[in-house]
């Protein structure tokens, strides 16, 4: 056997045995969050691509799902739970995207910080690409926190419904053990 043909044969081998690994499982979390709205040109394999899971699992999340996808149409996602770093979605606001928008537009005339609207739509895989007639997600108001005595971040962050990990990336601490009273602190 040559060495071409034994390492083609072993590349194939490498994602068979990937793909049925992966093939009955769902993520525990999902980018998308519980739900995905089906934009324009969506198939069900690149939503179950962009919100890493799989078809069966988001065929399973959808019982009455056809066999065509439409854009609106309001998706579930399988095995999802909210570690989020913005408020609850009762506070969530959406925006229509306009011939000639950017990001950067929308986050100014909202009055949002950009990287927050980025991460806001894991949906959008390249912030540079959006289309008038797209939804996106405008997150939530930051919200504040003054750090009390007695505080650590793991009180604060269980008092918040949000993660300790959640609480560093957004505030960027020095030394996230060292916080004290009177520190105003970001929670969303």
């Amino acid at each position: 056997m040559s060495l071409k043909r034994f390492v083609s044969l072993s590349l194939l081998l490498a994602t068979l045995l990937a793909s049925f690994a992966l093939a009955g499982t769902a993520q525990a979390w999902s980018p998308c969050g519980s739900s995905y709205t089906v934009q324009w040109g969506d198939t069900l394999a690149s939503v179950a691509y962009k919100c890493g899971t799989t078809m069966a699992a988001v065929r399973q999340a959808n019982p009455s799902l056809g066999y065509w996808l439409y854009a609106g149409q309001t998706l579930s996602m399988p095995g999802y739970y909210a570690t989020s770093y913005y408020a609850p979605s009762q506070s969530a606001r959406t925006y229509v995207v306009q011939w000639g928008d950017t990001l950067r537009k929308i986050a100014a005339r909202m009055n949002v910080n950009l990287s927050d609207l980025i991460a806001a739509n894991p949906q959008i895989w390249n912030p540079n690409w959006i289309f008038a007639g797209q939804v996106i997600n405008l997150p939530a108001p930051a919200q504040y926190y003054t750090v009390q005595r007695g505080d650590t971040l793991q009180i604060i962050a269980a008092r918040y419904g949000t993660t300790v990990y959640a609480l560093e990336s957004l505030n960027r601490f020095w030394n996230p053990n060292l916080i004290y009273p009177g520190q105003v602190i970001r929670i969303w």
